[in-house]
């Protein structure tokens, strides 16, 4: 025998005297570890269902509490509060109804949590939830609804949990049956009494009970229990043996139980104020029995295999890690999602110096003297560029850490490019280090991704306010000519040598921007493009950069916005209220194509269709034009019947008059004329959202508010907020 082991490797040989080493312990430890094992893991145990009784109640009480607070709030809300005004079902109201079931459909946390909601209004008979809109009498289980509102119609609380799991669902085979209320299931109840024991309307959500158990199998798998108890109903559970001993021992404190079956069950009772519900965590201790005899049974196999052991010992060590690592991991995404915003937030100008200190000194990056930026697109068909984010994601997010060390904050993608930004010491270190990383960025996407980069590299700059400044180099310098000539080689543009290109004399070209305003005046759209797309070529091939682009570009810009106020038109008729800012947005616009396709569609396509319409306006009859004078005189505020009064016609007749005329009412055109004169004022003028409404004649702000909302889908303070950004 000892010839035979000595044959063997010395990793063998090794493994077998380990293995005879740790016999004679095992044993010994397999028989004493028995109650070692049971009182340690007592108390093992014991440690760890307080833990997760505090982690457990508060990843429920987190979306239970969210859920209600969200849900009284949007109840409060005007589009529920409107719905529920309605005395019979709002068929037509397509759109408001559309908002009412967004939000009780819940925001994009909540979602996920719901299956399913009724809105009931009992004062008007009517049934609105995920299914349709349909009047209660109408309904297909009259009586079991009945039923069920009869019994929350004696309830005193307004909002409260409620479980009816053993209420079967309304179904028809495998199908839900259409104009029928579900009351079946785990729901939050939220209702309105006119009176006492008069019920005005009710809200029940139903959630997704998987989705909640879901939360719970972790720990289940890890021999831990949990419930969840509502008013003594039980709302959820992953053991009814262990609520049922809870329920049935007349206590409410946390401790030991026993079951009708003889198990023993140790207890943890959390009660939460903010949603009144109770959590029960437990772990069966036949449980911890059965560990123990494991335990034995696994000191004895150990001799049959040491080196097995050590493996398993070794997957179990990367087992129990998986949960923290998944933590770290997802601790270090929103670091990152963190800086992405912050370097999102620096190339917008949206923060001022004490912010941006601030937002540094959060994610722990310290600043440089010195930083350049580099912007990179891959060399693909402009076409494909929308198609490319999320292979743009997928290289920003695997990265070669050598080249991660060398960005500060965090690489970022913004509108279709890729951002870096790099900071050194001084401006020469900062050279050096610059091109090293270009070099190795280039390299990295060619070899992995196949892909050549076209890149822009701003001027250096010291001061994080000039980021938004270096986006524009970068940007103006990435979309020059040499550097999208070639499509089969990586190229780059350096701004600083881009400004030492010798411009040539002459730039602007008086005649071309005449014919242009010609092309305008005579509405031909094709010929007006052409010229256009000339003169930016020709701005690009005599190289002309930075704030002498921007001029020429603006000069060009207010060259054709002069054109209305020569035939009378007012560029508040030319143009909606979202694009009063397109002489900010235009000059930062690179891209030939994109810039040429954007003043064609936001100046030209709006002014040559002003001029048709002006053309065809003198060919209304008097009656027609006098009528959109009063209207346009009085902002909107004058009604059919004054208007005929003035003109001294018939409201009937003005109104046919119009119809045939203008293809529009009397009323449309009116709420068109307020419409744009409440728009004007929010995005040019300091006015209060009250003080507009004033000024437009509205004795009640709501009612402004309202009109607006209706009509543009935002209130004013956000269209304002919105569009001025």
């Amino acid at each position: 025998m000892l010839k035979s082991i000595s044959s063997l490797t010395y990793e063998k040989q090794m493994f077998l005297k380990l293995l005879g080493l740790v016999t004679l312990p095992l044993i010994v430890m397999g028989i004493v570890s028995c109650n070692l094992y049971m009182k340690g893991e007592k108390i093992k145990n014991q440690m760890a269902l307080d833990s997760y009784s505090d982690e457990i109640s508060r990843e429920y009480e987190n979306i239970l509490s969210s859920l209600k607070e969200y849900y009284i709030e949007a109840v409060n809300g005007e589009e529920v509060r409107w719905v529920v005004r309605q005395e019979s079902p709002p068929f037509s109201s397509y759109s408001n109804l559309k908002k009412v079931q967004k939000i009780i459909e819940g925001n994009y946390f909540l979602e996920k949590y719901i299956a399913d909601y009724e809105l009931i209004n009992v004062k008007y008979g009517w049934v609105f939830n995920d299914y349709g809109l349909f009047p209660m009498d109408q309904l297909k289980n009259q009586e079991d609804t009945k039923d069920f509102l009869d019994k929350q119609d004696k309830m005193l609380l307004s909002v409260y949990w409620l479980n009816r799991s053993h209420i079967p669902a309304p179904m028809e085979g495998n199908m839900r049956t259409s104009k029928s209320v579900d009351t079946s299931g785990l729901r939050l109840v939220l209702k309105k009494e006119q009176g006492i024991g008069d019920l005005s309307w009710l809200l029940t959500i139903k959630l997704d009970e998987n989705k909640l158990k879901q939360m719970s199998y972790s720990y289940k798998k890890m021999g831990y229990d949990v419930a969840i108890i509502g008013r003594e109903n039980v709302l959820m559970e992953t053991d009814a043996k262990m609520t049922d001993a809870y329920l049935n021992s007349g206590r409410e404190a946390s401790g030991v139980f026993k079951s009708r079956q003889g198990d023993t069950y140790h207890i943890r009772v959390q009660a939460e104020e903010i949603t009144g519900l109770k959590y029960l965590v437990g772990y069966n201790e036949e449980n911890v029995k059965k560990g123990a005899f494991v335990f034995v049974l696994a000191s004895f196999a150990v001799l049959a295999g040491f080196a097995l052991l050590l493996f398993v010992v070794r997957l179990t060590a990367v087992a129990f890690s998986k949960p923290l690592k998944s933590l770290e991991q997802y601790v270090e995404d929103q670091k990152q999602q963190m800086k992405r915003l912050l370097v999102s937030n620096l190339i917008e100008g949206e923060l001022n110096e004490k912010n941006r200190e601030e937002a540094l000194k959060k994610s722990e990056i310290v600043s440089w003297p010195a930083y350049r930026m580099i912007v990179i697109t891959c060399k693909i068909d402009q076409s494909e560029q929308e198609k490319m984010k999320d292979s743009y994601a997928g290289i920003l997010s695997n990265l070669p850490e050598k080249i991660i060390n060398d960005i500060f904050i965090a690489p970022v993608y913004y509108r279709e490019k890729m951002i870096f930004i790099i900071g050194e010491e001084n401006d020469v270190e900062l050279d050096s280090k610059t091109a090293v990383f270009y070099k190795g960025l280039k390299d990295h996407i060619g070899e992995v991704y196949g892909f050549f980069i076209a890149s822009g590299i701003s001027q250096p700059f010291h001061k994080l306010y000039h980021v938004r400044r270096a986006y524009g180099e970068c940007a103006e310098a990435l979309y020059n000519k040499s550097n999208q000539e070639d499509p089969n080689n990586s190229s780059l543009v350096l701004y600083d040598d881009y400004l030492l290109k010798t411009q040539v004399g002459n730039v602007y070209d008086m005649i071309m921007e005449n014919e242009l305003i010609q092309s305008i005046i005579s509405g031909k759209e094709e010929e007006t493009a052409c010229l256009l797309e000339l003169i930016i070529k020709r701005m690009e091939i005599k190289n002309v950069v930075g704030i002498e682009r921007s001029f020429y570009l603006t000069r060009l810009l207010t060259a054709m916005l002069n054109i209305p106020s020569a035939f009378d038109i007012s560029l508040s008729d030319v143009f909606e209220s979202e694009q009063y800012n397109v002489l900010n947005i235009l000059p930062q616009i690179y891209d030939k194509k994109k810039i040429v396709s954007a003043i064609t569609e936001e100046i030209i396509h709006p002014m040559i269709a002003a001029l048709k319409k002006k053309r065809e306006e003198g060919k209304e009859s008097e009656i027609v034009k006098k009528v959109v004078a009063l209207i346009k005189d009085s902002k909107g505020n004058i009604s059919l019947n004054h208007c005929a009064d003035q003109l001294s016609y018939h409201a009937n007749y003005l109104s046919k008059i119009l119809k045939k005329e203008k293809g529009v009412t009397f009323t449309d055109m009116a709420n068109e004329e307020k419409l744009k004169q409440a728009k004007y004022m929010l995005l040019t003028t300091e006015y209060s959202v009250a003080e507009i409404s004033e000024k437009l004649m509205y004795h009640n702000v709501q009612n402004f508010i309202r009109f607006f909302k209706n009509q543009v889908g935002f209130t004013p303070a956000s269209f304002r907020k919105e569009h001025r950004k």
